[in-house]
């Protein structure tokens, strides 16, 4: 949208602004904007009724509020719009101020965060099924492979998909935003964090959050920092799982959701030529490799076949 669309919104909400800035284009196509209005600011974000509607944001932001959970509050929700107004927690997520000194701090904070989230009972929401989790790895095959690098994968990554599915089935299924990444924790000035977009949220696999924050898409995976933070997070828990099974689960987890993340991302380009994603495709992928266990004959392929084609699509774009 144009920022005279943005303001002409927000005016039909009851909410005058002088200026509108864009902050981000989600995957889901949600757009989200700051409203500024002398010296208040407030987010609107919309997405297109056709596409979806923010019901069960909606449903999710009063039922985190209830229960002392930060996140994206909602102030006033237009559903013949396609518009929320929401609380401006400001520009301060993750991706932007985690580095080495505040690291361990934030990421703790976001395990604990994670947990409380986990813990919620009486959540409305689905369960994800084996045939979903199934269709999104398959992502990878489809349209990463087949559809942007114009290869045919072979066998071996049929086997990952299936053993992925099979080892991710065995894991603890609780509440799972399905997102939980840097791009989705905002810290206030006290470090407090807030968790958003949490629209997808649902009854899934642990190791998806997981490796949501500590699997990042824009850092070389660190073993050692991944186990020190699965120890954190084994005794916030409630879970009875040792150090090496929650290891497990966040790398079949991290698997699943870095094969479905390369699909989409992929897809997004060819579909509706969004090249914003592209330059993250090749760390996703080069920690996809790192992680999948020694031994799996795919490893060997996606480092000769996969890492090339990748370096040489991305150059022509």
């Amino acid at each position: 949208m144009k920022e005279s669309e943005v303001i002409d919104l927000a005016a039909h909400c009851s909410y005058e602004c002088e200026r509108a800035v864009a902050l981000k284009l989600e995957a889901s196509g949600r757009e989200y904007w700051r409203l500024i209005h002398e010296q208040n600011s407030f987010v609107l974000c919309y997405l297109d009724k056709s596409i979806g509607n923010h019901d069960q944001f909606c449903y999710l932001s009063q039922f985190f509020e209830n229960q002392n959970i930060n996140a994206s509050k909602v102030l006033i929700h237009r559903p013949e719009l396609g518009v929320t107004i929401q609380e401006d927690l400001g520009n301060d997520d993750l991706l932007e101020i985690l580095n080495d000194s505040n690291r361990t701090d934030l990421i703790h904070k976001s395990l604990d965060l994670l947990v409380r989230v986990q813990e919620i009972e009486n959540l409305n929401i689905h369960r994800l099924l084996k045939s979903a989790l199934l269709e999104q790895i398959n992502l990878f095959s489809e349209v990463f492979c087949r559809d942007f690098l114009e290869i045919n994968p072979d066998e071996s990554i049929k086997d990952l998909s299936i053993g992925t599915i099979e080892n991710i089935a065995k894991q603890p299924y609780l509440n799972c935003h399905f997102d939980f990444e840097r791009r989705n924790l905002i810290a206030s000035q006290d470090r407090t964090l807030s968790v958003i977009d949490f629209q997808d949220l649902c009854i899934g696999p642990i190791g998806i959050d997981l490796a949501g924050i500590l699997l990042d898409h824009y850092e070389p995976f660190d073993k050692n920092f991944v186990k020190q933070s699965l120890e954190f997070y084994k005794n916030k828990s409630a879970l009875s799982l040792d150090e090496d099974e929650l290891y497990e689960c966040f790398r079949w987890g991290g698997i699943q959701r870095n094969m479905r993340i390369l699909g989409t991302l992929s897809r997004l380009y060819l579909e509706q030529n969004r090249s914003f994603r592209l330059n993250d495709l090749t760390m996703i992928l080069d920690n996809l490799i790192n992680i999948i266990p020694g031994g799996w004959s795919c490893k060997d392929y996606m480092i000769e076949s996969i890492q090339p084609q990748l370096e040489k699509r991305l150059a022509l774009i």
